[in-house]
Protein backbone atom coordinates (compact mmCIF):
# COMPACT_ATOMS: atom_id res chain seq x y z
CA UNK A 1 0.00 0.00 0.00
CA UNK A 2 2.86 2.40 0.82
CA UNK A 3 4.31 1.73 -2.65
CA UNK A 4 0.99 2.70 -4.28
CA UNK A 5 0.81 5.89 -2.21
CA UNK A 6 4.36 6.80 -3.23
CA UNK A 7 3.55 6.27 -6.89
CA UNK A 8 0.43 8.38 -6.49
CA UNK A 9 2.52 11.26 -5.15
CA UNK A 10 4.94 10.91 -8.05
CA UNK A 11 2.05 11.01 -10.55
CA UNK A 12 0.60 14.12 -8.93
CA UNK A 13 3.95 15.93 -8.86
CA UNK A 14 4.70 14.96 -12.45
CA UNK A 15 1.31 16.26 -13.51
CA UNK A 16 1.87 19.57 -11.75
CA UNK A 17 5.25 19.93 -13.39
CA UNK A 18 3.74 19.28 -16.77
CA UNK A 19 1.05 21.90 -16.28
CA UNK A 20 3.58 24.58 -15.35
CA UNK A 21 5.27 24.24 -18.75
CA UNK A 22 2.41 26.02 -20.57
CA UNK A 23 3.54 29.03 -22.61
CA UNK A 24 1.95 31.83 -20.57
CA UNK A 25 4.24 33.32 -17.94
CA UNK A 26 3.69 34.78 -14.51
CA UNK A 27 4.78 38.29 -13.64
CA UNK A 28 3.71 41.07 -11.29
CA UNK A 29 2.91 44.44 -12.85
CA UNK A 30 2.79 47.27 -10.31
CA UNK A 31 0.33 49.39 -12.29
CA UNK A 32 -2.55 48.79 -14.69
CA UNK A 33 -0.80 51.29 -17.00
CA UNK A 34 2.14 48.88 -17.32
CA UNK A 35 -0.27 46.13 -18.32
CA UNK A 36 -1.79 48.43 -20.92
CA UNK A 37 1.63 49.40 -22.30
CA UNK A 38 2.79 45.78 -22.45
CA UNK A 39 -0.15 44.69 -24.60
CA UNK A 40 0.07 47.72 -26.86
CA UNK A 41 3.78 47.06 -27.35
CA UNK A 42 3.00 43.47 -28.37
CA UNK A 43 0.07 44.50 -30.60
CA UNK A 44 -2.41 42.44 -28.60
CA UNK A 45 -5.96 43.79 -28.65
CA UNK A 46 -8.36 41.87 -26.40
CA UNK A 47 -11.24 42.74 -28.73
CA UNK A 48 -9.41 41.14 -31.67
CA UNK A 49 -7.46 38.43 -29.87
CA UNK A 50 -6.05 35.55 -31.92
CA UNK A 51 -5.28 32.14 -30.50
CA UNK A 52 -1.60 32.37 -31.46
CA UNK A 53 -1.25 35.49 -29.27
CA UNK A 54 -2.29 33.75 -26.05
CA UNK A 55 1.26 32.53 -25.37
CA UNK A 56 2.33 36.18 -25.03
CA UNK A 57 -0.29 37.01 -22.41
CA UNK A 58 0.53 37.69 -18.76
CA UNK A 59 -0.50 35.51 -15.83
CA UNK A 60 -0.70 38.11 -13.09
CA UNK A 61 -0.24 37.00 -9.49
CA UNK A 62 -2.24 39.98 -8.20
CA UNK A 63 -4.26 42.89 -9.55
CA UNK A 64 -2.31 46.18 -9.40
CA UNK A 65 -3.53 48.32 -6.51
CA UNK A 66 -4.10 51.39 -8.69
CA UNK A 67 -6.54 49.43 -10.86
CA UNK A 68 -9.12 49.96 -8.11
CA UNK A 69 -9.04 53.69 -8.88
CA UNK A 70 -9.50 53.38 -12.65
CA UNK A 71 -12.83 55.03 -13.50
CA UNK A 72 -12.88 55.07 -17.32
CA UNK A 73 -15.39 52.29 -18.06
CA UNK A 74 -14.11 50.97 -21.39
CA UNK A 75 -10.47 51.04 -20.26
CA UNK A 76 -11.42 49.28 -17.01
CA UNK A 77 -13.22 46.55 -18.94
CA UNK A 78 -10.34 45.99 -21.36
CA UNK A 79 -7.75 45.74 -18.59
CA UNK A 80 -9.95 43.36 -16.62
CA UNK A 81 -10.37 41.10 -19.65
CA UNK A 82 -6.59 41.14 -20.14
CA UNK A 83 -6.16 40.09 -16.51
CA UNK A 84 -8.89 37.45 -16.37
CA UNK A 85 -8.75 35.78 -19.79
CA UNK A 86 -5.22 34.27 -19.61
CA UNK A 87 -5.88 32.94 -16.08
CA UNK A 88 -9.11 31.28 -17.17
CA UNK A 89 -7.58 29.99 -20.39
CA UNK A 90 -4.62 28.39 -18.60
CA UNK A 91 -6.83 26.72 -16.00
CA UNK A 92 -9.06 25.32 -18.74
CA UNK A 93 -6.02 24.06 -20.65
CA UNK A 94 -4.81 22.22 -17.56
CA UNK A 95 -8.25 20.63 -17.17
CA UNK A 96 -8.15 19.59 -20.83
CA UNK A 97 -4.88 17.73 -20.18
CA UNK A 98 -6.46 15.83 -17.29
CA UNK A 99 -9.58 15.09 -19.34
CA UNK A 100 -7.54 13.81 -22.28
CA UNK A 101 -5.68 11.49 -19.93
CA UNK A 102 -8.99 9.97 -18.84
CA UNK A 103 -10.15 9.64 -22.47
CA UNK A 104 -6.89 7.95 -23.50
CA UNK A 105 -7.07 5.46 -20.63
CA UNK A 106 -10.73 4.77 -21.41
CA UNK A 107 -9.73 3.83 -24.97
CA UNK A 108 -7.19 1.39 -23.56
CA UNK A 109 -9.82 0.01 -21.19
CA UNK A 110 -12.19 -0.59 -24.12
CA UNK A 111 -9.43 -2.59 -25.84
CA UNK A 112 -8.64 -4.50 -22.63
CA UNK A 113 -5.14 -3.00 -22.64
CA UNK A 114 -5.28 -0.95 -19.47
CA UNK A 115 -2.12 -1.13 -17.33
CA UNK A 116 -1.44 -0.78 -13.61
CA UNK A 117 0.12 2.63 -14.14
CA UNK A 118 -3.09 3.77 -15.83
CA UNK A 119 -5.10 2.70 -12.79
CA UNK A 120 -2.81 4.67 -10.50
CA UNK A 121 -3.33 7.80 -12.59
CA UNK A 122 -7.10 7.29 -12.48
CA UNK A 123 -7.06 6.86 -8.71
CA UNK A 124 -5.08 10.10 -8.42
CA UNK A 125 -7.58 12.04 -10.53
CA UNK A 126 -10.61 10.40 -8.89
CA UNK A 127 -9.26 11.40 -5.48
CA UNK A 128 -8.63 14.95 -6.64
CA UNK A 129 -12.14 15.29 -8.10
CA UNK A 130 -13.83 13.64 -5.10
CA UNK A 131 -15.02 10.50 -6.86
CA UNK A 132 -14.97 7.03 -5.31
CA UNK A 133 -12.79 4.57 -7.17
CA UNK A 134 -14.68 1.35 -6.40
CA UNK A 135 -14.93 -0.36 -9.75
CA UNK A 136 -13.40 0.38 -13.12
CA UNK A 137 -16.26 0.37 -15.63
CA UNK A 138 -17.96 2.57 -18.22
CA UNK A 139 -20.00 4.35 -15.55
CA UNK A 140 -16.82 5.37 -13.75
CA UNK A 141 -15.35 6.89 -16.93
CA UNK A 142 -18.63 8.68 -17.62
CA UNK A 143 -18.63 10.22 -14.15
CA UNK A 144 -14.96 11.21 -14.48
CA UNK A 145 -15.50 12.97 -17.80
CA UNK A 146 -18.58 14.71 -16.43
CA UNK A 147 -16.48 16.28 -13.69
CA UNK A 148 -13.20 16.85 -15.49
CA UNK A 149 -14.24 19.40 -18.07
CA UNK A 150 -13.73 23.06 -18.86
CA UNK A 151 -15.90 25.99 -17.82
CA UNK A 152 -16.97 28.30 -20.68
CA UNK A 153 -14.76 31.39 -20.67
CA UNK A 154 -17.82 33.61 -21.02
CA UNK A 155 -19.32 32.27 -17.78
CA UNK A 156 -16.00 32.39 -15.92
CA UNK A 157 -15.41 36.02 -16.92
CA UNK A 158 -19.06 36.94 -16.29
CA UNK A 159 -19.02 35.52 -12.76
CA UNK A 160 -15.67 37.16 -12.05
CA UNK A 161 -17.18 40.50 -13.10
CA UNK A 162 -20.09 40.08 -10.70
CA UNK A 163 -18.14 38.65 -7.78
CA UNK A 164 -15.15 41.00 -7.98
CA UNK A 165 -16.76 44.18 -9.30
CA UNK A 166 -14.63 44.13 -12.46
CA UNK A 167 -11.60 43.29 -10.31
CA UNK A 168 -11.97 46.43 -8.20
CA UNK A 169 -13.48 44.95 -5.03
CA UNK A 170 -11.57 44.80 -1.75
CA UNK A 171 -11.62 41.01 -1.99
CA UNK A 172 -10.02 41.04 -5.44
CA UNK A 173 -7.39 43.68 -4.64
CA UNK A 174 -6.46 42.47 -1.15
CA UNK A 175 -7.24 38.77 -1.34
CA UNK A 176 -6.80 37.80 -5.02
CA UNK A 177 -10.41 36.61 -4.83
CA UNK A 178 -12.23 36.84 -8.15
CA UNK A 179 -15.21 34.64 -7.29
CA UNK A 180 -16.36 35.52 -3.77
CA UNK A 181 -15.93 32.01 -2.40
CA UNK A 182 -16.78 31.66 1.27
CA UNK A 183 -14.72 30.24 4.12
CA UNK A 184 -15.57 29.90 7.79
CA UNK A 185 -11.94 30.13 8.84
CA UNK A 186 -11.50 33.81 9.64
CA UNK A 187 -7.72 33.49 9.18
CA UNK A 188 -8.21 32.41 5.55
CA UNK A 189 -10.53 35.18 4.49
CA UNK A 190 -11.62 38.81 4.49
CA UNK A 191 -14.75 39.67 6.48
CA UNK A 192 -17.42 41.44 4.38
CA UNK A 193 -18.09 44.94 5.71
CA UNK A 194 -21.88 44.52 5.46
CA UNK A 195 -22.04 40.93 6.67
CA UNK A 196 -25.26 39.93 8.41
CA UNK A 197 -24.58 39.89 12.20
CA UNK A 198 -25.98 36.35 12.37
CA UNK A 199 -23.47 35.04 9.80
CA UNK A 200 -19.86 34.06 10.37
CA UNK A 201 -18.40 33.59 6.88
CA UNK A 202 -15.50 35.39 5.27
CA UNK A 203 -14.47 35.67 1.61
CA UNK A 204 -11.55 33.32 1.03
CA UNK A 205 -8.14 34.83 0.25
CA UNK A 206 -5.70 33.29 -2.22
CA UNK A 207 -1.94 33.50 -2.65
CA UNK A 208 -2.42 34.44 -6.30
CA UNK A 209 -5.19 35.03 -8.81
CA UNK A 210 -4.67 31.71 -10.57
CA UNK A 211 -5.46 29.87 -7.32
CA UNK A 212 -8.78 31.71 -7.17
CA UNK A 213 -9.68 30.63 -10.72
CA UNK A 214 -8.67 27.01 -10.04
CA UNK A 215 -10.73 26.92 -6.85
CA UNK A 216 -13.77 28.34 -8.67
CA UNK A 217 -13.61 25.78 -11.47
CA UNK A 218 -12.96 22.95 -9.02
CA UNK A 219 -16.07 24.06 -7.13
CA UNK A 220 -18.25 23.93 -10.26
CA UNK A 221 -16.75 20.56 -11.23
CA UNK A 222 -17.20 18.82 -7.89
CA UNK A 223 -19.81 20.41 -5.63
CA UNK A 224 -23.21 18.65 -5.51
CA UNK A 225 -24.98 22.00 -5.97
CA UNK A 226 -23.68 22.19 -9.55
CA UNK A 227 -24.56 18.66 -10.67
CA UNK A 228 -27.17 20.02 -13.11
CA UNK A 229 -24.55 22.36 -14.57
CA UNK A 230 -22.25 19.39 -15.21
CA UNK A 231 -25.06 17.30 -16.72
CA UNK A 232 -26.10 20.09 -19.11
CA UNK A 233 -22.45 20.62 -20.05
CA UNK A 234 -22.05 16.92 -20.85
CA UNK A 235 -25.21 16.87 -22.97
CA UNK A 236 -24.29 19.99 -24.96
CA UNK A 237 -20.83 18.54 -25.56
CA UNK A 238 -22.34 15.30 -26.85
CA UNK A 239 -24.52 17.36 -29.19
CA UNK A 240 -21.35 19.21 -30.26
CA UNK A 241 -22.84 22.60 -29.43
CA UNK A 242 -20.79 23.18 -26.26
CA UNK A 243 -19.64 26.73 -27.10
CA UNK A 244 -22.77 27.99 -28.83
CA UNK A 245 -24.66 30.85 -27.22
CA UNK A 246 -27.66 28.60 -26.62
CA UNK A 247 -25.51 25.97 -24.90
CA UNK A 248 -23.77 28.56 -22.74
CA UNK A 249 -27.16 29.97 -21.75
CA UNK A 250 -28.41 26.51 -20.73
CA UNK A 251 -25.33 26.04 -18.53
CA UNK A 252 -25.80 29.50 -17.08
CA UNK A 253 -29.33 28.63 -15.92
CA UNK A 254 -27.85 25.92 -13.65
CA UNK A 255 -25.75 28.38 -11.60
CA UNK A 256 -28.51 29.73 -9.34
CA UNK A 257 -26.92 27.99 -6.34
CA UNK A 258 -23.85 30.23 -6.64
CA UNK A 259 -25.54 33.08 -4.78
CA UNK A 260 -28.23 33.54 -2.17
CA UNK A 261 -30.33 35.58 -4.61
CA UNK A 262 -30.41 32.52 -6.94
CA UNK A 263 -32.65 33.31 -10.00
CA UNK A 264 -31.85 37.01 -9.70
CA UNK A 265 -28.15 36.09 -9.85
CA UNK A 266 -28.63 34.08 -13.06
CA UNK A 267 -30.57 36.97 -14.62
CA UNK A 268 -27.74 39.34 -13.70
CA UNK A 269 -25.13 36.98 -15.13
CA UNK A 270 -27.11 36.64 -18.35
CA UNK A 271 -27.23 40.42 -18.75
CA UNK A 272 -23.48 40.72 -18.08
CA UNK A 273 -22.63 38.03 -20.65
CA UNK A 274 -24.97 39.40 -23.32
CA UNK A 275 -24.27 43.11 -22.81
CA UNK A 276 -20.51 42.59 -23.03
CA UNK A 277 -20.65 39.90 -25.73
CA UNK A 278 -18.56 37.59 -23.54
CA UNK A 279 -19.30 34.50 -25.66
CA UNK A 280 -16.78 35.87 -28.17
CA UNK A 281 -14.10 34.60 -25.79
CA UNK A 282 -15.45 31.05 -26.04
CA UNK A 283 -14.49 30.99 -29.71
CA UNK A 284 -10.86 31.82 -28.90
CA UNK A 285 -10.51 29.11 -26.25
Amino acid sequence: MKFVQLKLKIVILASLGFFITLNSFSENFSSWKKIDRYYKKNNIDIDNLHKDQISQMILLDSIPEDFGKLKEVQKKKKIFYLIAFPLIHKTNEDIKIERQLVIDIEKKYNRNKIEEDDKIKLISLATKYKLDYKQLNRTFFKRMKQRINIVPVSLAIGQAIIESGWGQSRFALQGNALYGQWTYDQQEGLIPEKRDPEKSHAVKKFDKLEDSVRSYMFNLNTHPAYLDFRIVRRITNLLQVGNSKIAVNHKMQQLAAYAEIRKEYVDKLEIIVDTNDLTRFDKIN
